[in-house]
């Protein structure tokens, strides 16, 4: 894996995460119960075995962190978590305001927002484990 470049990483993430990750997949993944277990584990499989691809290193270790960060970030939707913590755009506070004259811009918005944090979240941990096997 030495040298190391970033771009397969962007790459495997967006092939797994956007090119490879049907619609039910990416709305059951962070449902309760067993549907959202199993959902969650395929798409964190699909994407570990993208990333891995496309970095063309396999160390068992970093299999491992690549899929149980990628299924923390996920299953717990920690996106929503983080615009909660630093009080960002909330879809579901965007959904919830009816007297908000543009509030179709609001959620439009907020899910743009969501989805940049999301693809952070998983970049910036990418990078990280990226620096941690160089």
């Amino acid at each position: 894996m030495y040298p190391l470049s970033f771009v397969p990483f962007v790459l495997g993430h967006l092939t797994a995460d956007y090119l490879l990750q049907p619609r039910a997949m990416a709305l059951q993944k962070s449902a309760k119960g067993l549907k959202g277990f199993g959902w969650c584990t395929l798409h964190c499989a699909v994407y570990t075995l993208c990333i891995c691809a496309f970095v063309q290193f396999w160390n068992p270790v970093f299999v491992a962190l690549v899929y149980f960060t990628h299924y923390a970030v996920d299953r717990y939707s920690l996106a929503t978590y983080w615009l909660r913590l630093i009080q960002g755009r909330d879809i579901s506070a965007a959904h919830l305001d009816t007297t908000s004259a543009h509030r179709e811009i609001d959620i439009s918005f907020a899910c743009l927002v969501y989805a940049v944090t999301d693809n952070t979240i998983h970049l910036i941990t990418l990078w990280i484990l990226m620096r941690m096997f160089a």
